[in-house]
């Protein structure tokens, strides 16, 4: 509701047969036909009338309102009230929609019949004050009030209000309006507070909503246990496989050594050792898809990164496929995690194989490209430069909806057993989390073109790393160092490793026991510590409670599930993690850098 103009709606023809004891106010002659004789008498009114003639249809409160002792209140007795505050009073009461008059700077208040069930069980309200009334919620509805003085109207829907009502606080909600009211001169008098409660039908909708959710997931839990099952048939495919090379390699080795016949040791020991790689492989897939494997970002040369591992792609893919390499010199770099990225790449180049039954050509481009707005916008991304990484085939190509589906977790085209459905759900993961995007083109019969676009990277490359030795470094000092590991199988193996490099080890099982060491007089220096311990101290607790008893000593994280809820900033600045599971020779690299930073 607008302000309201008294002056319009006192010369209206409506306002005439009700309110015309008003017009000597605005200047009515006694020689004008009108009718009324009461004009004359409009200030006895109340002395001739126990209902005045603009409280007329007010229902109860306009009765309630006429016998109210008003003279007590700061708006006097009501015969003396100025003609504004009747007319608006009038208005109130003879409205059906719920109304509430606020009048003067005291905030005294009127309301009519449909307001009162809004108030409940409130004092009675009639003649207070406005912020009595609602004092609980008058830090909320105040503020609007004072707008509504100002002469500045509001209109607000499904307001949320704690108020008190029946005698303890509830939630409500309201749709209303304040609007100033002024009087002949133009002067904000009062407000008017039109309203309805919509409590009801907002908690209805929100029990809707809530069904509706609870409903969605089932449906998701319902899904999630539908792929579970199909994840877990492909993890048992290929966790079989992986144990039946690495725990037969280890029986054949058992029995050439029982049979003293050590030539052929070394090809099982390569069989077992890449089966083990391949299914550190597959947990660091999981990891990643549930979001706990860590990245390690860099700045990133993939033409490098692709040459790199062109003859690891020529010998994956086969004799019959054609490798074709198009890689733009100049490249930019690319600020990514560079071993997921080579998985990415050797996913893709693997899916094309198997898309190119024994034939075809495998491609893989690179090239920089400038996308401006329109471009970008249609990729999903922000215009500016990016590296292009893109991976081609002839193969038999895929339909509209097997595209729209390939990045779904454990969607996959390939047989039962042949694959999880986890490699390119993951590799769309890493491409987002690297704030890149991806594009696939693809039709049956005219093979698949998937398009990786990254971000470039405007800082300096990283220099050329040294290509490592063949002999782990060895202890220089005979330096200590403390391993807290739960598993005794990997506790085992980790210190006896640095034992034969010349370390001296201690041993904790558990946080508790890490803990004590730390707490000793021993010297140590160095804590490697996994962050799964048991006995309620974890190892990220371990790890600051070494910052705190030792201060500067260095800390080396183990983890075979991600990261666990922490992140390595929370750990310290640059801490370094070793993922499970990890050759010894990475273990003794690490030790060894740590020890000499």
């Amino acid at each position: 509701m607008g302000t309201i103009s008294i002056l319009a709606y006192l010369r209206s023809p409506a306002f005439l047969p009700s309110f015309s004891p008003l017009f000597p106010l605005f200047g009515a002659r006694r020689s004008d036909k009108i009718n009324h004789p009461q004009v004359i008498v409009d200030n006895t009114m109340q002395n001739d009338s126990p209902m005045p003639s603009f409280l007329a249809g007010g229902g109860e409160m306009g009765l309630r309102v006429a016998a109210f002792d008003w003279a007590a209140t700061p708006l006097g007795p009501i015969a003396e009230w100025p003609s504004a505050l009747r007319i608006a009073t009038g208005m109130v009461m003879a409205s059906r929609f719920p109304c509430c008059l606020v009048w003067g700077k005291e905030l005294i208040t009127l309301y009519n019949d449909a307001f009162t069930p809004i108030l409940g069980t409130k004092p009675d309200a009639l003649g207070r004050p406005f912020s009595e009334i609602w004092h609980e919620a008058w830090t909320l509805i105040g503020p609007i009030a004072e707008r509504a003085f100002a002469g500045e109207a509001t209109f607000i829907e499904d307001y949320p209000l704690q108020i008190v009502r029946s005698g303890q606080p509830e939630d409500a909600t309201f749709t209303f309006c304040y609007s100033p009211v002024r009087d002949e001169a133009g002067t904000v008098v009062g407000m008017m507070d039109t309203v309805i409660e919509t409590t009801s039908r907002v908690n209805a909708e929100r029990a809707q909503a809530e069904a509706l959710r609870q409903a969605e997931d089932t449906l998701r839990q319902s899904q999630k246990m539908e792929a579970v099952g199909q994840l877990a048939g492909g993890l048992a495919h290929d966790f079989n496989n992986l144990l039946m090379s690495i725990t037969g390699s280890l029986e054949l080795l058992s029995m050439r050594l029982a049979q003293e016949r050590h030539n052929d040791l070394e090809h099982h020991i390569q069989v077992a050792q890449s089966g083990a790689r391949r299914a550190a492989a597959l947990t660091h897939r999981l990891l990643a898809f549930s979001r706990r494997q860590p990245q390690d970002p860099k700045a990133t040369d993939v033409n490098r990164l692709v040459t790199g591992m062109e003859e690891l792609i020529r010998r994956s893919i086969g004799p019959g496929i054609t490798l074709d390499l198009a890689c733009e010199r100049g490249l930019w770099p690319a600020w990514v995690d560079t071993h997921q990225l080579e998985n990415a790449l050797l996913n893709l180049c693997l899916n094309a194989r198997d898309a190119m039954p024994g034939q075809g050509t495998l491609g893989i481009a690179t090239r920089n490209v400038a996308l401006e707005a329109g471009p970008a916008r249609d990729l999903g991304l922000a215009p500016g430069d990016y590296l292009l990484l893109r991976v081609t085939d002839t193969g038999r190509g895929m339909a509209p909806d097997t595209v729209q589906r390939i990045f779904e977790p454990f969607f996959t085209t390939k047989s039962a057993g042949q694959g999880t459905g986890l490699g390119l759900s993951m590799l769309y993961s890493f491409i987002r989390q690297s704030r890149g995007q991806v594009h696939v083109h693809s039709r049956p019969g005219q093979g698949t073109a998937m398009t990786l676009y990254f971000p470039r990277y405007l800082g300096a490359m990283a220099p050329l790393e040294h290509a490592a030795v063949d002999t782990p470094p060895v202890a220089a000092r005979g330096e200590t160092i403390l391993i807290a590991e739960d598993d005794a199988a990997v506790l085992a193996v980790a210190a006896e490793s640095l034992k034969e490099l010349g370390y001296t080890v201690a041993e904790a099982a558990d946080g508790a026991a890490a803990l004590r060491h730390l707490a000793s007089a021993e010297p140590l220096d160095l804590l490697i510590c996994d962050l799964g311990l048991p006995g309620g101290i974890n190892g990220h607790q371990v790890a600051e409670a070494a910052r705190q008893l030792r201060p500067g000593m260095r800390v080396l994280i183990m983890t075979g599930s991600g990261l666990d809820g922490c992140d390595a900033s929370s750990l310290g600045l640059a801490v370094p993690i070793l993922p499970k599971p990890f050759a010894l020779e990475d273990l003794a690299r690490q030790v060894h850098a740590l020890m000499h930073a």
